[in-house]
Formats: C-alpha cells, structure tokens, sequence
C-alpha cells in the first residue's frame, strides 16, 4: 500500500500472493518510487514475473523478491528465493544501480548460493541466516551465502554503504558463529 505525503488517501493499494499463506517483512523504494518487497510465502502460485530468477515454488516455505512499477499496476520482476524447506526473507536494501540485496533465514540446505560465495554450505542447526544480491532485473544472483554456524542464525536487517558493501544483523545460538580476529566480541556470549 502507497499513501500519499500526508497520509490522507491511497495512492495504490495492491495485493501481493497466491492461495496460501504469503508475508510482506519488508520493502524499499528507489528514486523511481518502484517498491522492492521480500518477505514469505507458501503459495505454490504465488506470482512471479519478468523473466525472474527462480520461477518454481521450491517447497515448504519460500522467500520471495517482488519489484512493482511506481504505479503499483504491474510487476517489474517477482521471484521466489528458496530451497526445499523454509525460507522467509526479511529485509531488503537497494544499492544506486538498482540491485536488491536480501536478508533472511533458511532451513533449506539446498538454498541457492553462488560459487566462491562467503558460505556456500549449510552451518548446522534449524536455521541459517542468509544474505543474496539479485541483479537489477532480478534474473540471476549476484551472490548468495549462508550465514551462520551450527545453532540457529537469522538475518534480520541490512543496510548498505556507498560501496555497496552489505552489512546484516540478526541472532545466533550457534557458538561457531563466523567471528573475524580483533572484532569488538569474538566470543559466544551464550543463550542468543
């Protein structure tokens, strides 16, 4: 849903899904005013557009990536993210040349990643975070990695700097999260 500046009428107001559960958790807007959505679904219709990158319902639960024109009458791009277990993405970030860079959970070990990508195995544990790069007409992975060690990881934000060097957070009960030397806190603190 598009409100106006002061908030007193619709400027669209659109569904998004298929004929199962399916969750917006969250969204960002270019300069175009193109909303670039990610969340979950576990709609094996849930709709996917423009060539995207992975036109199947992988199973269980999906992450997804939607681009909708400034309109809202249309999609630019829509495409699942997933692999054979669960997967919800929850937030997304765009970088000046219009590509989306995604964060969430899985517990797909056969997620989609890329070669040569950070972690390109599964950690261990119910789930693994997750951050990915789609190309800006959301037709292939730039990279894709898991993110976590063997408890459960979750990707819960990103934001990106003006290299377009992605930075998440979340939470871990893995004791093995990846910790770089001299980093604030290499240690576990315990719990989460």
């Amino acid at each position: 849903t598009k409100l106006n500046s002061s908030g007193t009428s619709l400027v669209y107001s659109t569904y998004l899904g298929g004929n199962n559960y399916d969750f917006g958790k969250g969204i960002a807007v270019n300069s175009l005013g193109e909303a670039f959505v990610t969340g979950y679904t576990n709609s094996a219709n849930f709709p996917t557009a423009g060539g995207a990158y992975q036109t199947a319902y992988g199973g269980g639960q999906d992450a997804f990536v939607t681009k909708l024109n400034a309109s809202g009458t249309s999609l630019v791009y829509s495409t699942y993210l997933g692999g054979n277990t669960t997967d919800a993405g929850s937030r997304i970030a765009l970088d000046g040349s219009g590509n989306a860079y995604v964060t969430g959970s899985t517990s797909s070990t056969n997620f989609p990643t890329t070669s040569g990508a950070y972690q390109t195995v599964y950690g261990g544990g119910s789930q693994n975070g997750f951050v990915s790069k789609l190309n800006s007409s959301g037709t292939s992975l730039i990279y894709s990695s898991f993110l976590g060690g063997s408890g459960s990881d979750y990707g819960y934000g990103i934001a990106l700097d003006g290299s377009g060097v992605a930075y998440i957070c979340g939470s871990t009960t893995s004791p093995n999260f990846p910790a770089t030397s001299g980093a604030f806190q290499t240690a576990w603190g315990g719990s989460q």
